[in-house]
Protein backbone atom coordinates (compact mmCIF):
# COMPACT_ATOMS: atom_id res chain seq x y z
CA UNK A 1 0.00 0.00 0.00
CA UNK A 2 1.63 3.35 -1.06
CA UNK A 3 0.22 7.20 0.62
CA UNK A 4 -0.20 9.21 -2.30
CA UNK A 5 1.10 12.84 -2.21
CA UNK A 6 -2.15 13.96 -3.56
CA UNK A 7 -1.01 17.53 -4.91
CA UNK A 8 2.02 16.25 -6.60
CA UNK A 9 1.04 13.18 -7.83
CA UNK A 10 4.01 11.18 -6.77
CA UNK A 11 3.81 8.25 -4.10
CA UNK A 12 6.16 6.88 -1.25
CA UNK A 13 6.44 4.09 0.86
CA UNK A 14 5.20 4.89 4.07
CA UNK A 15 8.30 2.93 5.75
CA UNK A 16 10.62 5.76 3.74
CA UNK A 17 8.72 8.63 6.23
CA UNK A 18 9.75 9.49 9.65
CA UNK A 19 6.80 8.42 11.75
CA UNK A 20 4.18 10.97 12.54
CA UNK A 21 0.74 11.47 14.14
CA UNK A 22 -1.55 8.59 14.06
CA UNK A 23 -5.08 10.39 13.81
CA UNK A 24 -6.75 10.01 10.53
CA UNK A 25 -6.28 12.92 7.55
CA UNK A 26 -9.12 15.47 8.74
CA UNK A 27 -8.30 14.99 12.38
CA UNK A 28 -5.12 16.25 11.18
CA UNK A 29 -5.78 18.80 8.98
CA UNK A 30 -8.20 20.39 10.86
CA UNK A 31 -5.97 20.36 14.50
CA UNK A 32 -3.32 22.23 12.34
CA UNK A 33 -5.58 24.67 11.05
CA UNK A 34 -6.88 25.69 14.86
CA UNK A 35 -4.28 25.29 16.75
CA UNK A 36 -0.87 24.99 14.50
CA UNK A 37 1.56 26.25 17.35
CA UNK A 38 0.17 23.54 19.58
CA UNK A 39 -0.13 20.73 17.03
CA UNK A 40 3.46 21.17 15.90
CA UNK A 41 4.14 21.08 19.41
CA UNK A 42 2.85 18.17 20.71
CA UNK A 43 3.97 16.34 17.62
CA UNK A 44 8.09 17.36 18.29
CA UNK A 45 7.42 16.15 21.75
CA UNK A 46 6.56 12.56 20.78
CA UNK A 47 8.16 12.13 17.20
CA UNK A 48 11.52 14.66 17.79
CA UNK A 49 12.60 16.76 15.03
CA UNK A 50 11.36 15.42 12.01
CA UNK A 51 8.07 13.79 11.78
CA UNK A 52 4.92 13.22 9.06
CA UNK A 53 2.10 14.90 8.82
CA UNK A 54 -1.08 13.52 6.40
CA UNK A 55 -3.34 16.83 5.73
CA UNK A 56 -6.31 16.51 3.06
CA UNK A 57 -4.26 19.00 0.78
CA UNK A 58 -0.59 17.82 1.66
CA UNK A 59 0.16 14.28 2.21
CA UNK A 60 2.54 13.43 2.88
CA UNK A 61 3.72 16.82 4.57
CA UNK A 62 7.63 16.45 6.47
CA UNK A 63 7.85 18.94 9.13
CA UNK A 64 11.86 18.99 9.95
CA UNK A 65 12.35 21.29 13.49
CA UNK A 66 16.00 20.15 13.76
CA UNK A 67 17.90 23.93 14.48
CA UNK A 68 20.87 22.38 12.35
CA UNK A 69 19.02 21.69 9.33
CA UNK A 70 17.98 25.19 9.19
CA UNK A 71 20.74 26.64 7.15
CA UNK A 72 20.47 23.49 4.79
CA UNK A 73 16.50 23.59 3.77
CA UNK A 74 16.41 27.38 3.48
CA UNK A 75 19.27 27.68 0.90
CA UNK A 76 18.22 24.39 -0.72
CA UNK A 77 16.54 25.77 -3.37
CA UNK A 78 16.96 25.55 -6.66
CA UNK A 79 19.82 23.08 -6.60
CA UNK A 80 18.43 20.64 -3.91
CA UNK A 81 14.87 21.57 -3.28
CA UNK A 82 12.02 23.21 -5.33
CA UNK A 83 10.07 25.99 -3.10
CA UNK A 84 7.46 27.09 -6.19
CA UNK A 85 6.05 23.21 -5.86
CA UNK A 86 6.31 23.21 -2.23
CA UNK A 87 4.22 25.88 -2.18
CA UNK A 88 1.64 25.33 -4.70
CA UNK A 89 1.13 22.14 -2.52
CA UNK A 90 -1.10 24.21 0.00
CA UNK A 91 -1.62 27.10 -2.37
CA UNK A 92 -2.42 25.39 -5.47
CA UNK A 93 -3.42 28.53 -7.38
CA UNK A 94 -0.24 30.14 -7.28
CA UNK A 95 1.03 30.36 -11.45
CA UNK A 96 3.71 28.37 -12.23
CA UNK A 97 5.33 31.71 -13.94
CA UNK A 98 4.85 33.51 -11.17
CA UNK A 99 7.44 34.57 -7.92
CA UNK A 100 5.39 32.78 -5.76
CA UNK A 101 4.44 29.59 -7.66
CA UNK A 102 7.42 28.92 -10.68
CA UNK A 103 10.46 27.29 -9.76
CA UNK A 104 14.20 27.28 -11.46
CA UNK A 105 14.72 29.55 -14.67
CA UNK A 106 10.87 30.90 -14.29
CA UNK A 107 11.26 32.03 -11.17
CA UNK A 108 14.12 34.00 -11.41
CA UNK A 109 12.62 35.62 -14.32
CA UNK A 110 9.52 36.68 -12.98
CA UNK A 111 11.75 37.71 -10.05
CA UNK A 112 14.23 39.80 -11.97
CA UNK A 113 11.14 41.20 -13.78
CA UNK A 114 9.55 42.94 -10.70
CA UNK A 115 12.67 43.38 -8.21
CA UNK A 116 13.52 46.64 -9.29
CA UNK A 117 10.05 48.24 -8.33
CA UNK A 118 9.91 45.97 -4.93
CA UNK A 119 13.56 47.41 -4.18
CA UNK A 120 14.38 49.80 -0.40
CA UNK A 121 14.96 52.27 -2.69
CA UNK A 122 11.71 52.07 -4.90
CA UNK A 123 9.39 51.72 -1.56
CA UNK A 124 11.14 54.07 0.11
CA UNK A 125 9.61 57.29 -2.01
CA UNK A 126 6.51 55.50 -1.17
CA UNK A 127 6.51 56.37 2.56
CA UNK A 128 5.16 59.86 2.35
CA UNK A 129 1.86 58.86 0.41
CA UNK A 130 1.88 55.09 2.80
CA UNK A 131 1.68 56.92 5.74
CA UNK A 132 -1.20 59.34 4.08
CA UNK A 133 -3.32 56.62 3.14
CA UNK A 134 -2.63 54.89 6.43
CA UNK A 135 -4.18 58.02 8.60
CA UNK A 136 -6.65 58.39 6.08
CA UNK A 137 -8.09 54.61 6.98
CA UNK A 138 -7.43 55.10 10.37
CA UNK A 139 -9.69 58.04 10.71
CA UNK A 140 -12.63 56.23 9.42
CA UNK A 141 -11.98 52.89 11.79
CA UNK A 142 -15.69 52.73 13.69
CA UNK A 143 -15.85 55.06 16.76
CA UNK A 144 -19.11 53.41 18.26
CA UNK A 145 -18.52 49.52 18.48
CA UNK A 146 -15.19 47.06 18.90
CA UNK A 147 -14.30 45.58 15.35
CA UNK A 148 -12.15 43.66 13.84
CA UNK A 149 -8.44 45.50 13.07
CA UNK A 150 -6.92 42.46 10.69
CA UNK A 151 -10.06 43.67 7.67
CA UNK A 152 -8.91 47.58 7.91
CA UNK A 153 -5.62 46.93 8.06
CA UNK A 154 -5.49 44.86 4.61
CA UNK A 155 -8.13 47.58 3.42
CA UNK A 156 -4.73 50.10 3.83
CA UNK A 157 -2.25 47.47 2.67
CA UNK A 158 -4.45 46.60 -0.44
CA UNK A 159 -4.87 50.15 -1.48
CA UNK A 160 -1.01 51.14 -0.98
CA UNK A 161 -0.14 48.10 -3.31
CA UNK A 162 -2.67 49.05 -5.63
CA UNK A 163 -2.19 52.43 -6.43
CA UNK A 164 1.94 52.99 -5.41
CA UNK A 165 3.46 49.57 -5.87
CA UNK A 166 1.44 48.10 -8.86
CA UNK A 167 1.10 51.42 -10.52
CA UNK A 168 -2.56 51.63 -10.72
CA UNK A 169 -2.81 55.27 -11.99
CA UNK A 170 -6.84 55.07 -12.56
CA UNK A 171 -8.54 56.28 -9.78
CA UNK A 172 -12.00 54.17 -10.65
CA UNK A 173 -9.78 51.03 -11.89
CA UNK A 174 -7.42 51.06 -8.95
CA UNK A 175 -10.58 51.43 -6.68
CA UNK A 176 -12.48 48.53 -8.34
CA UNK A 177 -9.54 46.29 -8.04
CA UNK A 178 -9.02 47.05 -4.32
CA UNK A 179 -12.64 45.98 -3.63
CA UNK A 180 -12.25 43.10 -6.45
CA UNK A 181 -9.31 41.89 -3.92
CA UNK A 182 -11.17 41.99 -1.11
CA UNK A 183 -13.96 39.94 -2.22
CA UNK A 184 -11.48 36.96 -3.74
CA UNK A 185 -10.14 36.91 -0.48
CA UNK A 186 -12.60 36.97 2.27
CA UNK A 187 -14.19 34.08 3.79
CA UNK A 188 -16.45 33.56 6.73
CA UNK A 189 -14.14 33.27 9.57
CA UNK A 190 -11.08 31.21 9.59
CA UNK A 191 -12.17 27.94 7.96
CA UNK A 192 -10.06 24.60 9.28
CA UNK A 193 -8.63 23.75 6.15
CA UNK A 194 -5.66 23.90 3.70
CA UNK A 195 -6.99 24.87 0.42
CA UNK A 196 -8.16 22.58 -2.10
CA UNK A 197 -7.34 22.61 -6.11
CA UNK A 198 -6.59 20.48 -8.62
CA UNK A 199 -5.28 16.91 -7.56
CA UNK A 200 -7.28 16.62 -4.48
CA UNK A 201 -10.22 15.25 -5.83
CA UNK A 202 -13.63 16.03 -6.55
CA UNK A 203 -13.10 18.39 -3.33
CA UNK A 204 -10.36 20.04 -5.01
CA UNK A 205 -11.80 20.67 -8.37
CA UNK A 206 -14.96 22.33 -6.71
CA UNK A 207 -12.23 24.49 -4.79
CA UNK A 208 -10.79 25.11 -7.98
CA UNK A 209 -14.04 26.06 -9.64
CA UNK A 210 -15.15 28.33 -6.31
CA UNK A 211 -11.87 30.73 -6.98
CA UNK A 212 -12.18 30.67 -10.67
CA UNK A 213 -15.24 32.60 -9.47
CA UNK A 214 -13.59 34.87 -6.98
CA UNK A 215 -10.47 35.30 -9.28
CA UNK A 216 -12.16 36.30 -12.31
CA UNK A 217 -13.21 40.27 -10.89
CA UNK A 218 -9.90 40.50 -10.05
CA UNK A 219 -8.48 39.15 -13.76
CA UNK A 220 -10.92 41.93 -15.19
CA UNK A 221 -9.76 45.19 -13.05
CA UNK A 222 -6.00 43.59 -13.68
CA UNK A 223 -6.94 43.71 -18.06
CA UNK A 224 -7.85 46.86 -17.55
CA UNK A 225 -5.11 48.00 -15.34
CA UNK A 226 -2.69 46.62 -17.73
CA UNK A 227 -4.50 48.12 -21.02
CA UNK A 228 -5.07 51.71 -19.16
CA UNK A 229 -1.02 51.48 -18.81
CA UNK A 230 -0.28 50.00 -22.02
CA UNK A 231 -2.51 53.31 -24.06
CA UNK A 232 0.06 55.45 -22.55
CA UNK A 233 2.81 54.11 -25.08
CA UNK A 234 6.51 53.38 -24.05
CA UNK A 235 8.37 53.82 -21.05
CA UNK A 236 5.46 52.87 -18.50
CA UNK A 237 7.50 53.48 -15.49
CA UNK A 238 9.27 51.91 -12.58
CA UNK A 239 6.22 50.23 -10.77
CA UNK A 240 5.31 46.58 -11.17
CA UNK A 241 2.70 47.60 -14.06
CA UNK A 242 5.31 49.37 -15.83
CA UNK A 243 8.32 47.07 -15.42
CA UNK A 244 5.75 44.25 -16.71
CA UNK A 245 4.16 45.76 -19.75
CA UNK A 246 8.07 46.77 -20.98
CA UNK A 247 9.47 43.32 -19.88
CA UNK A 248 11.94 41.57 -22.62
CA UNK A 249 10.43 39.39 -24.30
CA UNK A 250 7.14 41.16 -24.30
CA UNK A 251 3.93 39.52 -22.22
CA UNK A 252 0.79 39.31 -23.52
CA UNK A 253 -1.64 40.78 -21.00
CA UNK A 254 -2.90 37.31 -20.20
CA UNK A 255 0.34 36.32 -18.95
CA UNK A 256 0.60 39.03 -16.79
CA UNK A 257 -2.42 38.90 -14.76
CA UNK A 258 -1.59 35.06 -14.29
CA UNK A 259 1.67 36.07 -12.54
CA UNK A 260 0.12 39.09 -10.95
CA UNK A 261 -3.01 37.37 -9.34
CA UNK A 262 -0.33 34.80 -6.90
CA UNK A 263 1.62 38.35 -6.66
CA UNK A 264 -1.72 40.58 -5.28
CA UNK A 265 -2.09 37.34 -2.70
CA UNK A 266 1.37 37.26 -1.33
CA UNK A 267 1.75 41.31 -0.96
CA UNK A 268 -1.47 41.48 0.63
CA UNK A 269 -2.08 39.05 3.45
CA UNK A 270 1.86 38.97 5.07
CA UNK A 271 2.65 42.61 5.79
CA UNK A 272 -1.37 43.20 6.95
CA UNK A 273 -0.71 40.40 9.41
CA UNK A 274 2.75 41.63 10.95
CA UNK A 275 1.03 45.07 11.26
CA UNK A 276 -2.37 44.08 12.96
CA UNK A 277 0.46 41.48 15.29
CA UNK A 278 2.49 44.96 16.22
CA UNK A 279 -0.27 46.96 16.55
CA UNK A 280 -2.08 44.67 19.21
CA UNK A 281 1.44 44.66 21.39
CA UNK A 282 1.73 48.24 20.96
CA UNK A 283 -2.06 48.22 22.46
CA UNK A 284 -1.38 46.39 25.13
CA UNK A 285 2.26 48.40 25.99
CA UNK A 286 1.35 52.21 25.50
CA UNK A 287 4.95 53.32 27.13
CA UNK A 288 5.95 50.45 24.50
CA UNK A 289 4.48 52.55 22.02
CA UNK A 290 5.05 55.78 22.47
CA UNK A 291 8.75 55.09 22.48
CA UNK A 292 8.28 53.27 19.10
CA UNK A 293 6.15 56.47 18.23
CA UNK A 294 9.12 58.78 18.74
CA UNK A 295 11.79 56.65 16.38
CA UNK A 296 10.04 53.78 14.47
CA UNK A 297 13.59 53.29 12.34
CA UNK A 298 15.80 52.60 15.93
CA UNK A 299 17.63 49.33 17.24
CA UNK A 300 14.47 49.21 20.12
CA UNK A 301 11.65 49.82 17.28
CA UNK A 302 13.40 47.09 15.41
CA UNK A 303 13.38 45.02 17.98
CA UNK A 304 10.45 44.81 18.62
CA UNK A 305 9.03 43.99 14.98
CA UNK A 306 11.44 41.04 15.14
CA UNK A 307 10.09 39.76 18.50
CA UNK A 308 6.52 40.23 17.66
CA UNK A 309 7.22 38.68 14.41
CA UNK A 310 8.67 35.84 16.19
CA UNK A 311 6.14 35.32 18.56
CA UNK A 312 3.70 35.80 15.44
CA UNK A 313 5.19 34.83 12.03
CA UNK A 314 2.88 35.69 9.42
CA UNK A 315 3.35 32.31 7.60
CA UNK A 316 3.57 29.00 9.39
CA UNK A 317 7.25 28.57 7.71
CA UNK A 318 9.27 27.37 4.76
CA UNK A 319 8.30 25.09 1.73
CA UNK A 320 10.06 22.52 0.27
CA UNK A 321 9.82 19.61 -2.50
CA UNK A 322 12.71 17.96 -2.44
CA UNK A 323 14.72 17.31 -5.68
CA UNK A 324 16.84 14.97 -4.40
CA UNK A 325 17.33 12.85 -1.09
CA UNK A 326 19.09 14.78 1.59
CA UNK A 327 20.70 13.89 4.99
CA UNK A 328 18.68 15.60 7.74
CA UNK A 329 18.21 15.21 11.34
CA UNK A 330 20.23 11.44 10.94
CA UNK A 331 18.00 10.18 8.37
CA UNK A 332 17.66 10.30 4.72
CA UNK A 333 14.57 11.50 3.31
CA UNK A 334 14.04 10.77 -0.34
CA UNK A 335 13.54 12.61 -3.29
CA UNK A 336 9.87 13.97 -4.07
CA UNK A 337 8.90 14.89 -0.58
CA UNK A 338 7.06 18.39 0.94
CA UNK A 339 9.04 19.72 3.45
CA UNK A 340 7.66 22.27 6.03
CA UNK A 341 10.76 24.12 7.84
CA UNK A 342 8.12 25.58 10.38
CA UNK A 343 8.72 29.19 11.48
CA UNK A 344 5.73 29.23 14.10
CA UNK A 345 7.58 25.75 15.82
CA UNK A 346 11.40 27.01 15.63
CA UNK A 347 10.64 30.70 16.54
CA UNK A 348 9.10 28.84 20.10
CA UNK A 349 12.59 26.44 20.68
CA UNK A 350 13.47 26.94 24.03
CA UNK A 351 17.40 25.59 22.49
CA UNK A 352 17.59 28.77 20.51
CA UNK A 353 14.70 31.53 22.12
CA UNK A 354 15.21 30.99 25.70
CA UNK A 355 11.80 31.94 27.73
CA UNK A 356 10.26 31.63 24.26
CA UNK A 357 6.44 32.64 25.14
CA UNK A 358 7.90 35.69 27.05
CA UNK A 359 8.03 39.43 24.84
CA UNK A 360 11.31 40.10 25.10
CA UNK A 361 12.51 42.56 22.72
CA UNK A 362 16.04 43.08 24.66
CA UNK A 363 16.64 39.33 23.17
CA UNK A 364 17.84 40.91 19.80
CA UNK A 365 20.78 43.18 21.45
CA UNK A 366 22.79 40.35 21.96
CA UNK A 367 25.80 38.47 20.66
CA UNK A 368 23.55 35.21 21.55
CA UNK A 369 20.17 36.30 19.14
CA UNK A 370 19.59 32.97 16.99
CA UNK A 371 19.75 34.79 13.85
CA UNK A 372 19.92 31.88 11.65
CA UNK A 373 16.62 30.59 13.42
CA UNK A 374 14.39 33.44 12.73
CA UNK A 375 12.83 33.77 9.12
CA UNK A 376 9.39 35.35 8.79
CA UNK A 377 10.11 36.25 5.52
CA UNK A 378 11.80 32.93 3.95
CA UNK A 379 15.29 32.36 3.11
CA UNK A 380 18.13 31.78 0.55
CA UNK A 381 16.80 32.76 -3.07
CA UNK A 382 13.33 32.72 -2.17
CA UNK A 383 13.55 34.92 0.41
CA UNK A 384 10.28 37.29 0.39
CA UNK A 385 10.44 39.87 -2.66
CA UNK A 386 8.19 42.13 -0.77
CA UNK A 387 10.11 42.16 2.73
CA UNK A 388 11.07 45.51 1.87
CA UNK A 389 7.76 46.68 1.51
CA UNK A 390 6.91 44.69 4.68
CA UNK A 391 10.04 46.58 6.65
CA UNK A 392 8.18 50.34 5.01
CA UNK A 393 4.89 49.44 5.67
CA UNK A 394 5.73 48.43 9.57
CA UNK A 395 7.60 51.57 10.01
CA UNK A 396 5.45 53.75 8.40
CA UNK A 397 1.99 52.76 8.80
CA UNK A 398 2.12 51.81 12.25
CA UNK A 399 3.25 55.18 13.37
CA UNK A 400 0.35 57.00 11.05
CA UNK A 401 -2.06 54.64 12.94
CA UNK A 402 -1.07 55.39 15.81
CA UNK A 403 -0.56 59.14 15.82
CA UNK A 404 -4.61 59.18 14.16
CA UNK A 405 -6.32 56.40 17.00
CA UNK A 406 -4.67 54.54 19.92
CA UNK A 407 -6.45 51.33 19.69
CA UNK A 408 -7.46 49.11 23.03
CA UNK A 409 -7.54 45.19 22.43
CA UNK A 410 -10.27 43.29 23.92
CA UNK A 411 -8.88 39.89 24.66
CA UNK A 412 -7.00 40.26 27.83
CA UNK A 413 -4.17 38.08 25.57
CA UNK A 414 -2.72 38.17 22.40
CA UNK A 415 -5.45 36.18 20.50
CA UNK A 416 -4.11 32.69 19.26
CA UNK A 417 -2.67 31.98 16.06
CA UNK A 418 -4.61 29.92 13.25
CA UNK A 419 -3.63 28.64 9.89
CA UNK A 420 -5.21 30.08 7.25
CA UNK A 421 -4.13 28.53 3.42
CA UNK A 422 -0.52 29.45 4.02
CA UNK A 423 -0.63 32.02 6.57
CA UNK A 424 -1.56 32.55 10.26
CA UNK A 425 -3.87 34.95 11.65
CA UNK A 426 -5.51 36.17 14.96
CA UNK A 427 -8.46 33.42 15.62
CA UNK A 428 -11.18 36.32 15.74
CA UNK A 429 -9.01 38.90 13.28
CA UNK A 430 -8.33 41.07 16.59
CA UNK A 431 -10.98 42.57 18.17
CA UNK A 432 -9.75 46.10 19.51
CA UNK A 433 -12.09 49.34 20.48
CA UNK A 434 -10.69 52.90 20.04
CA UNK A 435 -9.50 54.52 23.36
CA UNK A 436 -8.94 57.90 22.02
Amino acid sequence: MKVLAASTGSSLPPAALPPGPAAGVLSQTVAFQRDPLGFLRQAQEEFGDVFTLRLLTARPLLVVADPAALPLLLESDPKRAAAGSGRRMLLPFASTSSVFGADAEAHQAARERIAPALSAAAIDAHRPEMARIAARHAAEFPSSHPFQLLPHVRAITDEIFVRLVLGVRDQRIAADLVAAIQQMLWTPGNPPLTLPGRGDGAFGELGQLLFQRRQAPVARQLGRAIEARRAEGPGGGEDVLGRMVSATPALESAEIVDELMSLLMAAQEPPSIALTWLLDRLGREPLLADRFLADPRSGLADAVVRETLRLRPPAAGVLRRLREPMAVAGRVLPAGVNILVPSVLVHHDPRLFPEPERFLPERWGTADAAEEAYFPFGGGARRCIGEPLAHAEIETLAPAVLETVRLQPLAPEAEPMVQRGTVLVPRQSLLVQRRD
